[in-house]
């Protein structure tokens, strides 16, 4: 009866081990799948940043050329001449001995001789 008790307790030992192997195998499988997910999410996020990154960039060096025309016309602001441009261009002013001719724009005019 002993022995056969203990080929009973080595028989349930043996069985026992391959579910032991099996569950240690869907463990570390599961975690590098986890680790598998975390890198490409960081690659994701870090290519995505630099994408963002690069934009950034191009938009800052626009910037910098538009403060410096900003910097050029700020010197000529208070000059006379600049500021009878600027009330010619965006006034329509003119001088006294002056006419205004003011002619339709040929786009408003196409559109309203198509309709």
């Amino acid at each position: 009866m002993k022995t056969e008790r203990k080929k009973k307790i080595e028989r349930e030992k043996k069985a026992r081990k391959p579910k032991k192997n099996r569950t240690q195998k869907i463990l570390i499988l599961v975690i590098v799948v986890l680790v598998g997910i975390t890198v490409a999410a960081s690659i994701k996020n870090i290519i995505s940043l630099e994408l963002e990154h690069s934009r950034l960039e191009k938009q800052n060096s626009q910037l910098k050329a538009q403060k410096k025309e900003l910097e050029l016309e700020l010197k000529n602001v208070n000059s006379k001449e600049y500021i009878e441009e600027q009330a010619r261009k965006q006034l329509r002013l003119v001088n006294p001995d002056e006419i205004l001719f003011v002619f339709p724009d040929e786009d408003s005019s196409q559109t309203s001789s198509s309709k």
